[in-house]
């Protein structure tokens, strides 16, 4: 059946100035950008006074054999004082403005875009902390002349001997501590596949040194090789008779002789890392906490900056240990 020829029709009334018809545009945005910030989230917080933080780490001498003469002599040995940690305190910061129109005028999924900007600032800004406190990036102090202040990140902070050679293959390294300050690059040497007796070594290193590792972080391609170790016991799960089974092709946790360990994902650490880690030992110490500021206004616009300024403090770098250019 042919159509009215005369007939007012939809296709009429969205023309090029688009007629009387009303756009059909939902009153939602939509947005599955990653939010999580799995370390932030989960490291100790706490309280930072200046712009370098410093704080205390010690560790006992080896157990020896301890047999004393009767009636022998007083000798006193020398101890070894506390050694200082320090670490810059970086400033993280968005800035954004909306014009006066922009504010008013009916936006679509939003209440106000003023209010819209300063919400997602603030969870960017968390992405972009997890980013760096994940990366080799040494501390550096900055300056005067448009040179910022940079936290050092987790790799530079477990170095020697806590940097893990897995194989013979394998070469690496990182510069100690100088001064207290975490400041040489990661070396990553030659690439080699993780296997399941270099993330036993990762866990063993740190039990040696007094870390009780509860969380191994690193990226999905690595995350899918651990799952496939011979050593991952449970691949089943007991299903009631009136629920469906499960097909399990990952694990969350890996069991070792030096505990339990979750396994974690981060969308943010080097694909090429793995940290075993001992959560307890790590801090994010705020010199400015989480603020928003109003910025004095240019014309007719309203300015806003997000900010904190933080720092990351590795309380005992030893209990922890990574391995780097795992291929």
């Amino acid at each position: 059946m042919a159509a009215t020829v005369a007939a007012s029709k939809s296709y009429n009334l969205l023309g090029a100035q688009l007629g009387p018809t009303r756009e059909d545009l939902a009153d939602m945005i939509y947005d599955i950008s990653p939010m999580d910030t799995w370390f932030l989230s989960n490291a100790k917080r706490g309280k930072a006074s200046s712009t370098i933080h410093e704080w205390l780490t010690d560790s006992l001498v080896a157990a020896a054999t301890n047999a004393a003469v009767e009636g022998d002599a007083f000798s006193a040995t020398a101890r070894t004082p506390p050694q200082r940690l320090k670490n810059y305190c970086q400033i993280a910061r968005k800035d954004f403005e909306v014009t006066g129109t922009a504010q008013v005028v009916d936006n679509a999924g939003m209440a106000s875009l003023l209010a819209y900007h300063t919400a997602r600032a603030g969870k960017e800004l968390k992405r972009d902390m997890e980013f760096d406190m994940l990366q080799n990036v040494p501390a550096t102090s900055g300056g005067a002349s448009l040179s910022a202040r940079v936290s050092a990140g987790m790799e530079n902070w477990i170095c020697t001997p806590n940097h893990i050679n897995q194989n013979s293959t394998t070469t690496g390294s990182t510069v100690a501590h100088a001064s207290g300050f975490a400041t040489g690059a990661v070396t990553d040497g030659s690439a080699t596949a993780l296997v399941e007796t270099g993330l036993k070594s990762m866990l063993q290193q740190a039990w040696s040194k007094g870390g009780e590792v509860d969380t191994i972080l690193t990226s999905p391609t690595i995350y899918n090789t651990i799952s496939g170790f011979t050593g991952i016991a449970t691949r089943f799960r007991n299903v009631e008779s009136s629920r469906q089974a499960q097909i399990i092709g990952a694990a969350d946790v890996y069991v070792s002789a030096f505990g339990s360990h979750k396994i974690i994902l981060s969308r943010y650490c080097r694909s090429t890392t793995v940290f075993a880690l001992d959560m307890n030992t790590w801090e994010v110490a705020y010199l400015r906490p989480f603020q928003v500021q109003e910025v004095a206004k240019i014309g007719d616009a309203e300015r806003r900056m997000i900010l904190c300024e933080y720092t990351l403090v590795a309380r005992s770098p030893f209990a922890n240990t990574k391995v780097t250019a795992v291929s």
